[in-house]
């Protein structure tokens, strides 16, 4: 069975190599409206034997795994970014606040949003992506604890997975009429997914007056 996954090295020299790779698949991939890509070029944007990419990424297939996964990587660590507790008046702000950070980081990484809102990208980054969504989805849970006084739900928890979902699929809609997320979209992204969230958040829920786990 053909492999969809790389081995990804653990020595440090074979991982600079691996990223090495991918940041050559992303550029070039930039300079090219669609996913088409070959080995052969990537090998030799990275400047390494066609033999050493294949060692790592034995089709396109999982190259582009690779790269998307690596994005989605990034969006954890963006989700993780903390937040003003002074500049947030209501729950509904921490979500526009994730919800600008992501589309920065798309309109910055064009490939990103090609590889995880186009229609090219396949069910495997798809499903990898539903699982980074359950991931972040977690970290906007711990977050909403945080600067609000909610009460600790399990129905709350899932909830959030699925409104990134929600808010993706309409991001997705957006990229496939225009080739981008328009200002327009993404606010009705945002909407629909706070419409959604207000079924298990109250409108009216207090901020706390410091953060949990930090002093006043």
């Amino acid at each position: 069975m053909t492999s969809t996954v790389a081995d990804a090295p653990r020595q440090r020299r074979g991982r600079l190599r691996f990223e090495s790779i991918l940041d050559a698949a992303e550029s070039v991939l930039q300079q090219r409206g669609t996913t088409e890509i070959s080995l052969p070029e990537v090998a030799a944007a990275a400047g390494v034997p066609p033999a050493s990419l294949y060692h790592y990424f034995p089709n396109t297939r999982v190259l582009l795994f690779e790269l998307a996964r690596r994005y989605m990587e990034k969006f954890e660590v963006l989700a993780e970014e903390e937040v003003d507790h002074d500049r947030l008046e209501a729950w509904t702000d921490l979500f526009r606040i994730h919800c600008d950070r992501a589309l920065d980081f798309y309109r910055s990484h064009p490939v990103a949003m090609r590889l995880l809102l186009g229609p090219e990208s396949g069910w495997q980054i798809r499903s990898a992506d539903l699982s980074a969504n359950r991931q972040i989805g977690e970290i906007q849970y711990d977050r909403l604890l945080r600067h609000f006084v909610v009460p600790d739900s399990d129905e709350l928890a899932r909830a959030l997975p699925v409104s990134m979902t929600i808010g993706d699929a309409i991001w997705a809609l957006s990229f496939a009429r225009d080739g981008d997320v328009t200002p327009e979209m993404a606010a009705e992204s945002l909407r629909a997914r706070i419409a959604y969230l207000r079924l298990y958040i109250a409108e009216n829920t207090p901020k706390r007056v410091h953060p949990l786990g930090v002093d006043p």
